[in-house]
Protein backbone atom coordinates (compact mmCIF):
# COMPACT_ATOMS: atom_id res chain seq x y z
CA UNK A 1 0.00 0.00 0.00
CA UNK A 2 3.18 2.51 0.96
CA UNK A 3 4.57 1.49 -2.40
CA UNK A 4 1.46 2.52 -4.46
CA UNK A 5 0.89 5.46 -2.73
CA UNK A 6 4.28 6.60 -3.09
CA UNK A 7 3.42 6.06 -7.09
CA UNK A 8 0.33 7.80 -6.73
CA UNK A 9 1.96 10.99 -5.48
CA UNK A 10 5.16 10.93 -7.74
CA UNK A 11 2.57 10.63 -10.48
CA UNK A 12 0.83 13.40 -9.28
CA UNK A 13 4.20 15.52 -9.19
CA UNK A 14 5.56 14.69 -12.31
CA UNK A 15 5.62 17.55 -14.68
CA UNK A 16 2.45 17.78 -17.02
CA UNK A 17 1.22 18.67 -20.72
CA UNK A 18 -0.80 22.04 -20.30
CA UNK A 19 -1.32 22.70 -24.34
CA UNK A 20 0.56 24.88 -26.56
CA UNK A 21 -2.14 28.14 -25.47
CA UNK A 22 -0.40 28.11 -22.11
CA UNK A 23 2.44 29.63 -23.83
CA UNK A 24 0.62 32.97 -25.72
CA UNK A 25 0.44 34.91 -22.80
CA UNK A 26 4.58 35.12 -22.67
CA UNK A 27 5.78 34.17 -26.18
CA UNK A 28 2.53 35.67 -28.63
CA UNK A 29 4.93 36.29 -31.29
CA UNK A 30 6.79 33.07 -31.41
CA UNK A 31 3.69 30.90 -31.12
CA UNK A 32 1.76 33.41 -33.67
CA UNK A 33 4.72 32.16 -35.96
CA UNK A 34 4.65 28.84 -35.51
CA UNK A 35 0.99 28.15 -35.79
CA UNK A 36 1.77 29.15 -39.69
CA UNK A 37 4.79 26.41 -39.71
CA UNK A 38 4.40 23.19 -41.48
CA UNK A 39 4.88 21.59 -38.55
CA UNK A 40 1.84 23.15 -36.47
CA UNK A 41 -0.20 21.90 -39.35
CA UNK A 42 0.89 18.23 -39.59
CA UNK A 43 -2.94 17.21 -38.56
CA UNK A 44 -6.45 18.99 -37.83
CA UNK A 45 -10.03 18.43 -38.74
CA UNK A 46 -10.77 19.00 -42.12
CA UNK A 47 -12.54 21.89 -43.80
CA UNK A 48 -9.43 24.10 -44.74
CA UNK A 49 -9.91 23.68 -48.12
CA UNK A 50 -6.77 22.92 -48.86
CA UNK A 51 -8.39 20.09 -51.42
CA UNK A 52 -12.06 19.52 -53.13
CA UNK A 53 -13.93 17.31 -52.10
CA UNK A 54 -16.81 18.44 -54.68
CA UNK A 55 -15.21 17.41 -57.43
CA UNK A 56 -12.85 14.82 -56.27
CA UNK A 57 -13.63 11.35 -57.90
CA UNK A 58 -10.93 8.50 -57.92
CA UNK A 59 -11.86 5.49 -60.84
CA UNK A 60 -10.13 1.86 -60.25
CA UNK A 61 -10.90 -1.53 -62.60
CA UNK A 62 -13.13 -2.26 -58.91
CA UNK A 63 -14.44 1.04 -57.31
CA UNK A 64 -15.56 4.73 -58.16
CA UNK A 65 -15.13 6.74 -54.86
CA UNK A 66 -16.90 10.47 -55.45
CA UNK A 67 -16.14 12.81 -52.78
CA UNK A 68 -18.83 14.76 -53.60
CA UNK A 69 -20.67 15.42 -50.34
CA UNK A 70 -17.93 13.01 -48.30
CA UNK A 71 -15.91 15.38 -46.73
CA UNK A 72 -17.60 14.77 -43.32
CA UNK A 73 -16.86 11.36 -43.24
CA UNK A 74 -13.05 12.10 -43.32
CA UNK A 75 -13.01 13.66 -40.46
CA UNK A 76 -9.61 14.28 -39.68
CA UNK A 77 -6.10 15.34 -42.10
CA UNK A 78 -2.38 13.82 -41.25
CA UNK A 79 -0.27 15.91 -43.09
CA UNK A 80 0.80 19.52 -43.21
CA UNK A 81 -0.40 20.52 -46.76
CA UNK A 82 2.93 20.97 -48.59
CA UNK A 83 3.30 17.62 -50.35
CA UNK A 84 -0.26 16.63 -49.48
CA UNK A 85 -2.31 15.00 -46.90
CA UNK A 86 -3.97 11.59 -45.31
CA UNK A 87 -7.22 11.19 -43.78
CA UNK A 88 -8.55 9.47 -40.93
CA UNK A 89 -12.25 8.32 -40.24
CA UNK A 90 -13.94 7.21 -37.08
CA UNK A 91 -15.97 4.31 -37.30
CA UNK A 92 -17.58 3.10 -33.61
CA UNK A 93 -15.12 4.89 -31.71
CA UNK A 94 -12.23 3.49 -33.85
CA UNK A 95 -9.76 4.79 -35.94
CA UNK A 96 -9.03 4.11 -39.56
CA UNK A 97 -7.02 5.75 -41.92
CA UNK A 98 -8.65 6.32 -45.55
CA UNK A 99 -7.07 4.09 -48.66
CA UNK A 100 -6.99 7.23 -51.01
CA UNK A 101 -5.09 11.12 -50.34
CA UNK A 102 -4.55 13.77 -51.44
CA UNK A 103 -1.41 14.82 -53.29
CA UNK A 104 -1.35 18.45 -53.79
CA UNK A 105 1.64 19.09 -56.55
CA UNK A 106 -0.67 17.12 -58.90
CA UNK A 107 -3.88 17.91 -57.35
CA UNK A 108 -5.13 14.94 -57.09
CA UNK A 109 -6.52 12.28 -55.06
CA UNK A 110 -4.84 8.51 -55.39
CA UNK A 111 -4.09 5.63 -52.94
CA UNK A 112 -2.13 6.60 -49.68
CA UNK A 113 1.13 5.91 -49.05
CA UNK A 114 1.58 1.77 -48.64
CA UNK A 115 -1.76 0.97 -50.14
CA UNK A 116 -2.27 -1.40 -52.72
CA UNK A 117 -5.95 -1.31 -52.82
CA UNK A 118 -9.05 0.17 -51.34
CA UNK A 119 -8.49 -1.62 -47.59
CA UNK A 120 -10.96 0.97 -45.37
CA UNK A 121 -9.27 -1.68 -42.14
CA UNK A 122 -6.30 -0.42 -41.97
CA UNK A 123 -6.26 0.92 -37.77
CA UNK A 124 -4.79 3.77 -36.44
CA UNK A 125 -2.60 3.50 -33.76
CA UNK A 126 -0.96 5.79 -30.79
CA UNK A 127 2.14 5.29 -32.60
CA UNK A 128 1.23 6.61 -35.44
CA UNK A 129 -0.23 9.97 -34.50
CA UNK A 130 2.28 10.46 -32.35
CA UNK A 131 4.32 13.04 -34.41
CA UNK A 132 1.41 14.40 -36.28
CA UNK A 133 -1.16 15.62 -33.23
CA UNK A 134 -0.60 16.15 -29.47
CA UNK A 135 -1.93 15.47 -26.46
CA UNK A 136 -3.49 11.99 -27.87
CA UNK A 137 -6.67 10.79 -26.09
CA UNK A 138 -6.06 6.61 -26.92
CA UNK A 139 -8.92 4.24 -24.85
CA UNK A 140 -6.78 2.06 -23.18
CA UNK A 141 -7.29 -1.88 -24.32
CA UNK A 142 -7.60 -1.23 -27.33
CA UNK A 143 -5.51 -0.97 -30.72
CA UNK A 144 -7.25 1.89 -32.09
CA UNK A 145 -9.64 3.57 -30.02
CA UNK A 146 -9.47 7.05 -29.41
CA UNK A 147 -12.17 9.31 -27.66
CA UNK A 148 -13.85 12.02 -29.59
CA UNK A 149 -11.86 14.17 -30.57
CA UNK A 150 -8.80 11.81 -31.03
CA UNK A 151 -6.22 14.21 -30.16
CA UNK A 152 -6.58 17.67 -27.84
CA UNK A 153 -4.13 19.94 -30.02
CA UNK A 154 -3.72 19.90 -33.35
CA UNK A 155 0.16 19.40 -34.95
CA UNK A 156 2.82 18.98 -33.26
CA UNK A 157 2.65 21.11 -30.34
CA UNK A 158 4.97 23.13 -28.25
CA UNK A 159 5.72 20.81 -25.13
CA UNK A 160 6.43 18.01 -27.71
CA UNK A 161 10.04 19.93 -28.39
CA UNK A 162 10.67 22.10 -25.18
CA UNK A 163 8.43 18.98 -22.92
CA UNK A 164 5.53 19.49 -20.52
CA UNK A 165 4.90 23.10 -19.05
CA UNK A 166 2.80 22.78 -16.12
CA UNK A 167 6.39 23.43 -13.69
CA UNK A 168 7.43 26.16 -16.37
CA UNK A 169 3.67 27.88 -15.80
CA UNK A 170 3.31 27.32 -12.28
CA UNK A 171 7.00 29.23 -11.33
CA UNK A 172 5.90 32.16 -13.89
CA UNK A 173 8.35 31.31 -16.66
CA UNK A 174 11.22 30.37 -14.28
CA UNK A 175 12.74 27.47 -15.31
CA UNK A 176 10.94 24.15 -15.66
CA UNK A 177 11.22 24.17 -19.93
CA UNK A 178 13.51 22.49 -21.97
CA UNK A 179 14.94 25.14 -24.63
CA UNK A 180 16.67 22.56 -27.26
CA UNK A 181 19.37 24.23 -28.84
CA UNK A 182 20.84 24.70 -25.37
CA UNK A 183 21.25 21.24 -24.75
CA UNK A 184 24.52 19.23 -24.87
CA UNK A 185 24.62 17.71 -29.00
CA UNK A 186 23.12 14.24 -28.48
CA UNK A 187 20.06 15.37 -25.94
CA UNK A 188 19.51 18.18 -28.56
CA UNK A 189 19.47 15.95 -31.60
CA UNK A 190 17.55 13.11 -29.87
CA UNK A 191 14.33 16.15 -29.65
CA UNK A 192 14.36 16.38 -33.71
CA UNK A 193 15.24 12.57 -33.56
CA UNK A 194 11.76 11.30 -31.86
CA UNK A 195 9.73 12.04 -35.36
CA UNK A 196 12.72 12.43 -37.79
CA UNK A 197 14.63 9.01 -36.95
CA UNK A 198 12.85 5.48 -38.00
CA UNK A 199 15.87 3.94 -39.80
CA UNK A 200 15.32 0.22 -40.81
CA UNK A 201 13.89 -1.18 -37.67
CA UNK A 202 12.73 1.19 -34.79
CA UNK A 203 12.36 -0.41 -31.21
CA UNK A 204 11.47 -0.21 -27.52
CA UNK A 205 14.14 -1.17 -25.54
CA UNK A 206 13.16 -3.24 -22.43
CA UNK A 207 11.31 -2.12 -19.46
CA UNK A 208 11.23 1.45 -21.70
CA UNK A 209 10.57 4.59 -20.44
CA UNK A 210 8.64 7.26 -22.60
CA UNK A 211 11.16 9.97 -24.44
CA UNK A 212 10.39 13.72 -23.03
CA UNK A 213 12.43 16.12 -24.36
CA UNK A 214 15.88 17.01 -22.31
CA UNK A 215 16.71 13.37 -22.32
CA UNK A 216 18.64 10.90 -24.55
CA UNK A 217 15.98 9.16 -27.17
CA UNK A 218 18.77 6.56 -26.86
CA UNK A 219 17.73 5.38 -23.55
CA UNK A 220 13.99 4.58 -24.52
CA UNK A 221 14.18 3.05 -28.10
CA UNK A 222 16.76 1.53 -30.29
CA UNK A 223 17.37 1.97 -34.30
CA UNK A 224 18.90 -0.08 -36.42
CA UNK A 225 19.84 1.48 -39.90
CA UNK A 226 21.10 -0.30 -42.84
CA UNK A 227 24.59 -1.29 -43.21
CA UNK A 228 24.95 0.86 -46.19
CA UNK A 229 24.97 4.05 -47.32
CA UNK A 230 23.27 3.36 -50.46
CA UNK A 231 19.79 2.43 -48.51
CA UNK A 232 17.48 4.50 -50.97
CA UNK A 233 15.33 7.80 -49.37
CA UNK A 234 12.62 7.09 -47.12
CA UNK A 235 9.99 9.44 -45.92
CA UNK A 236 11.88 9.87 -42.18
CA UNK A 237 15.35 9.19 -43.24
CA UNK A 238 16.50 12.34 -43.31
CA UNK A 239 17.91 12.33 -39.75
CA UNK A 240 20.37 9.81 -40.26
CA UNK A 241 21.50 10.76 -44.03
CA UNK A 242 22.13 13.97 -42.19
CA UNK A 243 24.14 12.04 -39.32
CA UNK A 244 26.48 10.34 -42.66
CA UNK A 245 27.20 13.35 -44.51
CA UNK A 246 30.58 14.85 -44.77
CA UNK A 247 29.23 18.21 -43.24
CA UNK A 248 27.75 16.36 -40.50
CA UNK A 249 30.59 14.41 -39.29
CA UNK A 250 33.38 17.72 -40.62
CA UNK A 251 31.39 20.09 -38.08
CA UNK A 252 31.61 18.39 -34.90
CA UNK A 253 28.63 18.30 -33.35
CA UNK A 254 27.47 21.82 -34.72
CA UNK A 255 25.05 20.90 -37.73
CA UNK A 256 22.05 19.71 -36.59
CA UNK A 257 18.65 20.01 -37.74
CA UNK A 258 18.24 23.39 -36.51
CA UNK A 259 21.27 24.80 -38.60
CA UNK A 260 18.92 24.98 -42.09
CA UNK A 261 15.52 25.04 -39.99
CA UNK A 262 13.70 26.86 -37.76
CA UNK A 263 11.12 25.06 -35.90
CA UNK A 264 9.33 28.39 -35.11
CA UNK A 265 8.68 29.15 -38.89
CA UNK A 266 11.30 31.69 -39.12
CA UNK A 267 13.01 31.79 -43.11
CA UNK A 268 16.42 30.87 -43.24
CA UNK A 269 18.89 31.47 -45.97
CA UNK A 270 20.65 28.16 -46.54
CA UNK A 271 23.22 29.43 -48.96
CA UNK A 272 24.26 31.87 -45.64
CA UNK A 273 24.75 28.42 -44.07
CA UNK A 274 26.92 26.68 -46.46
CA UNK A 275 28.79 29.81 -46.77
CA UNK A 276 29.87 29.81 -42.91
CA UNK A 277 32.32 26.65 -43.34
CA UNK A 278 32.87 26.57 -47.52
CA UNK A 279 34.06 29.40 -50.19
CA UNK A 280 30.94 31.70 -50.97
CA UNK A 281 32.20 32.05 -54.07
CA UNK A 282 29.12 31.65 -56.65
CA UNK A 283 30.11 28.53 -59.08
CA UNK A 284 28.73 28.53 -62.55
CA UNK A 285 25.33 26.91 -61.93
CA UNK A 286 24.40 30.04 -59.55
CA UNK A 287 23.93 30.68 -55.67
CA UNK A 288 21.46 27.69 -54.65
CA UNK A 289 23.59 25.31 -53.09
CA UNK A 290 20.57 23.22 -52.27
CA UNK A 291 19.27 22.69 -55.83
CA UNK A 292 22.61 20.92 -56.57
CA UNK A 293 24.09 19.18 -53.39
CA UNK A 294 20.79 18.45 -51.39
CA UNK A 295 18.33 17.28 -54.81
CA UNK A 296 15.07 16.22 -54.17
CA UNK A 297 14.77 12.52 -54.72
CA UNK A 298 11.52 9.39 -55.14
CA UNK A 299 10.80 8.53 -51.98
CA UNK A 300 11.34 4.45 -51.54
CA UNK A 301 7.86 2.64 -51.75
CA UNK A 302 6.05 5.84 -52.10
CA UNK A 303 4.44 7.26 -55.36
CA UNK A 304 4.05 11.27 -55.94
CA UNK A 305 6.79 12.07 -53.36
CA UNK A 306 10.21 13.31 -53.45
CA UNK A 307 11.84 14.58 -50.51
CA UNK A 308 15.05 16.11 -49.52
CA UNK A 309 18.23 14.53 -50.18
CA UNK A 310 20.20 15.20 -46.58
CA UNK A 311 22.87 13.16 -47.27
CA UNK A 312 24.58 16.57 -48.69
CA UNK A 313 26.59 14.19 -51.63
CA UNK A 314 29.23 16.76 -53.39
CA UNK A 315 28.49 14.77 -57.02
CA UNK A 316 25.03 13.38 -56.26
CA UNK A 317 24.45 9.78 -57.83
CA UNK A 318 21.49 8.68 -60.18
CA UNK A 319 19.12 6.99 -58.16
CA UNK A 320 19.84 3.26 -58.60
CA UNK A 321 18.24 -0.11 -56.02
CA UNK A 322 18.97 0.19 -52.42
CA UNK A 323 21.50 -2.00 -50.66
CA UNK A 324 20.03 -3.83 -48.11
CA UNK A 325 22.18 -6.43 -46.76
CA UNK A 326 22.76 -5.61 -42.75
CA UNK A 327 21.62 -3.78 -40.07
CA UNK A 328 23.98 -1.59 -37.77
CA UNK A 329 22.50 0.17 -34.77
CA UNK A 330 22.25 4.18 -35.79
CA UNK A 331 24.08 4.88 -31.99
CA UNK A 332 27.19 2.99 -31.83
CA UNK A 333 27.68 0.43 -29.00
CA UNK A 334 24.11 0.98 -28.17
CA UNK A 335 22.09 -2.55 -29.00
CA UNK A 336 22.27 -6.15 -27.47
CA UNK A 337 21.47 -9.63 -28.81
CA UNK A 338 17.78 -9.00 -27.91
CA UNK A 339 17.54 -5.41 -29.69
CA UNK A 340 19.71 -6.75 -32.96
CA UNK A 341 17.63 -10.42 -33.27
CA UNK A 342 14.51 -8.05 -33.00
CA UNK A 343 15.79 -5.33 -35.96
CA UNK A 344 16.43 -7.95 -38.31
CA UNK A 345 13.12 -9.84 -37.53
CA UNK A 346 11.34 -6.61 -38.42
CA UNK A 347 13.78 -5.66 -41.28
CA UNK A 348 13.22 -9.49 -42.90
CA UNK A 349 9.49 -8.35 -43.68
CA UNK A 350 10.43 -6.81 -46.62
CA UNK A 351 13.57 -8.51 -46.92
CA UNK A 352 13.29 -12.17 -47.65
CA UNK A 353 16.84 -12.30 -47.58
CA UNK A 354 17.29 -11.75 -44.13
CA UNK A 355 15.01 -14.37 -42.79
CA UNK A 356 17.23 -17.18 -42.40
CA UNK A 357 19.81 -14.82 -40.30
CA UNK A 358 17.12 -12.98 -38.19
CA UNK A 359 15.27 -16.79 -37.14
CA UNK A 360 18.88 -18.02 -35.99
CA UNK A 361 19.03 -14.35 -33.87
CA UNK A 362 15.40 -15.04 -32.23
CA UNK A 363 16.06 -18.74 -31.16
CA UNK A 364 19.62 -17.22 -29.02
CA UNK A 365 17.44 -14.14 -28.25
CA UNK A 366 14.35 -16.61 -26.45
CA UNK A 367 16.64 -18.89 -24.93
CA UNK A 368 18.20 -16.11 -23.29
CA UNK A 369 15.16 -13.95 -22.68
CA UNK A 370 12.49 -17.03 -22.35
CA UNK A 371 9.91 -14.45 -20.89
CA UNK A 372 9.93 -11.53 -23.43
CA UNK A 373 7.17 -11.19 -25.12
CA UNK A 374 8.43 -9.09 -28.20
CA UNK A 375 11.18 -12.01 -28.93
CA UNK A 376 8.10 -14.93 -28.54
CA UNK A 377 6.01 -13.15 -30.86
CA UNK A 378 8.36 -12.85 -33.87
CA UNK A 379 9.34 -16.27 -33.33
CA UNK A 380 6.10 -17.08 -33.42
CA UNK A 381 5.63 -15.57 -36.92
CA UNK A 382 8.48 -17.43 -38.14
CA UNK A 383 7.55 -20.47 -36.97
CA UNK A 384 4.07 -20.39 -38.66
CA UNK A 385 5.25 -19.14 -41.91
CA UNK A 386 7.46 -22.25 -41.78
CA UNK A 387 4.33 -24.87 -41.57
CA UNK A 388 5.51 -25.75 -37.32
CA UNK A 389 1.78 -24.33 -35.99
CA UNK A 390 2.73 -26.62 -33.09
CA UNK A 391 5.80 -24.75 -31.90
CA UNK A 392 3.83 -21.39 -32.83
CA UNK A 393 0.80 -22.41 -30.85
CA UNK A 394 2.92 -22.84 -27.76
CA UNK A 395 4.67 -19.74 -28.60
CA UNK A 396 1.36 -18.10 -28.68
CA UNK A 397 0.03 -19.89 -24.97
CA UNK A 398 3.22 -18.53 -23.43
CA UNK A 399 2.94 -14.50 -24.91
CA UNK A 400 -0.95 -14.92 -23.61
CA UNK A 401 0.53 -16.40 -20.07
CA UNK A 402 2.91 -13.24 -19.67
CA UNK A 403 0.25 -10.69 -21.47
CA UNK A 404 -3.27 -11.72 -22.27
CA UNK A 405 -4.01 -8.50 -23.91
CA UNK A 406 -1.72 -9.56 -27.09
CA UNK A 407 -3.37 -9.14 -30.28
CA UNK A 408 -1.72 -11.23 -32.27
CA UNK A 409 -1.23 -14.40 -30.19
CA UNK A 410 -5.32 -14.08 -29.37
CA UNK A 411 -6.08 -14.11 -32.96
CA UNK A 412 -2.99 -16.77 -33.99
CA UNK A 413 -4.01 -19.39 -30.77
CA UNK A 414 -7.87 -18.94 -32.00
CA UNK A 415 -6.41 -20.54 -35.58
CA UNK A 416 -4.83 -23.11 -34.19
CA UNK A 417 -7.76 -23.95 -31.44
CA UNK A 418 -10.39 -24.52 -34.34
CA UNK A 419 -7.98 -26.56 -36.53
CA UNK A 420 -7.72 -28.54 -33.54
CA UNK A 421 -11.89 -28.70 -32.82
CA UNK A 422 -11.69 -26.85 -29.83
CA UNK A 423 -14.10 -24.60 -31.47
CA UNK A 424 -15.73 -22.91 -28.63
CA UNK A 425 -12.22 -21.42 -26.99
CA UNK A 426 -11.35 -19.94 -30.79
CA UNK A 427 -14.64 -18.29 -30.50
CA UNK A 428 -13.27 -16.94 -27.57
CA UNK A 429 -10.18 -15.89 -28.30
CA UNK A 430 -11.65 -14.32 -31.79
CA UNK A 431 -14.06 -12.15 -29.67
CA UNK A 432 -11.82 -10.47 -27.26
CA UNK A 433 -9.65 -9.98 -30.10
CA UNK A 434 -12.57 -7.74 -32.14
CA UNK A 435 -13.03 -6.26 -28.82
CA UNK A 436 -9.84 -4.58 -29.08
CA UNK A 437 -9.27 -4.64 -33.06
CA UNK A 438 -12.75 -4.39 -34.80
CA UNK A 439 -11.21 -3.53 -38.20
CA UNK A 440 -9.38 -6.87 -38.16
CA UNK A 441 -12.00 -8.61 -41.07
CA UNK A 442 -10.00 -11.85 -41.56
CA UNK A 443 -10.64 -12.54 -38.02
CA UNK A 444 -14.68 -11.66 -38.10
CA UNK A 445 -14.81 -13.61 -41.14
CA UNK A 446 -13.13 -16.67 -39.09
CA UNK A 447 -15.10 -16.00 -36.16
CA UNK A 448 -18.51 -16.34 -38.61
CA UNK A 449 -17.30 -19.13 -39.52
CA UNK A 450 -16.75 -20.79 -36.27
CA UNK A 451 -20.30 -19.85 -35.31
CA UNK A 452 -21.78 -21.03 -38.30
CA UNK A 453 -20.34 -24.28 -37.83
CA UNK A 454 -21.88 -24.37 -34.17
CA UNK A 455 -25.38 -23.63 -35.10
CA UNK A 456 -25.41 -19.75 -34.49
CA UNK A 457 -26.86 -19.02 -37.87
CA UNK A 458 -27.78 -15.53 -36.55
CA UNK A 459 -24.45 -14.79 -34.90
CA UNK A 460 -22.47 -15.91 -38.07
CA UNK A 461 -24.55 -13.20 -39.92
CA UNK A 462 -24.05 -10.50 -37.62
CA UNK A 463 -20.60 -11.04 -37.57
CA UNK A 464 -20.38 -10.96 -41.41
CA UNK A 465 -22.50 -7.57 -41.39
CA UNK A 466 -20.13 -6.10 -39.40
CA UNK A 467 -17.13 -7.06 -41.58
CA UNK A 468 -18.76 -5.65 -44.58
CA UNK A 469 -19.28 -2.53 -42.65
CA UNK A 470 -15.69 -2.03 -42.38
CA UNK A 471 -14.71 -3.59 -45.63
CA UNK A 472 -17.27 -3.07 -47.78
CA UNK A 473 -15.61 -4.22 -51.07
CA UNK A 474 -15.13 -7.65 -49.39
CA UNK A 475 -16.09 -10.01 -51.63
CA UNK A 476 -15.74 -13.36 -49.44
CA UNK A 477 -18.16 -11.77 -46.55
CA UNK A 478 -20.60 -11.02 -49.56
CA UNK A 479 -19.97 -15.10 -50.49
CA UNK A 480 -20.52 -16.32 -47.56
CA UNK A 481 -23.72 -13.47 -46.00
CA UNK A 482 -25.67 -14.91 -49.36
CA UNK A 483 -25.12 -18.69 -48.58
CA UNK A 484 -25.84 -18.67 -45.26
CA UNK A 485 -29.47 -16.41 -46.14
CA UNK A 486 -29.98 -18.99 -48.96
CA UNK A 487 -29.48 -21.71 -46.54
CA UNK A 488 -32.24 -19.80 -43.89
CA UNK A 489 -34.53 -19.29 -46.43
Amino acid sequence: MLGQALAAFLAAMAPMEVGSKSCAPCHAAVVRAYQASPMSRTSGHTGDKLESFASAEFVTPAYKVDFAGSALSLEWFLGSGRLGRSYLFSRNGFLFQSPLSYYRAQQKWDKSPGFRGMDFTRPVESACLQCHASRLQPVAGTLNGFRNPPFLENGVSCERCHGPGSDHVRAGGKGGIVNPSKLAPPRRDSVCAQCHLTGAARLARAGPKAYTPGALLSDSIAVFTWSSTDSGLNATSHFEKLSRSACAQASGERLWCGTCHDPHGKPITLNTKCAACHQPAQCQRGPDCASCHMPKSQVHSMDHVAFTDHSIPRRPAPPSEPLRTGLVPFWKGSADAREEALAYSIAAQTEAALRPRAFEMLVDAERRWPKDVAVLAQLAQFYDAMGDEERAMELSERILALDPGHLAATINLGTYRVKRGQVAEAIALWERALAKAPGSTGTRLNLAIAKFQSGDRAGAEAQLLRALEHDPGNASARRMLEEIRSRSR
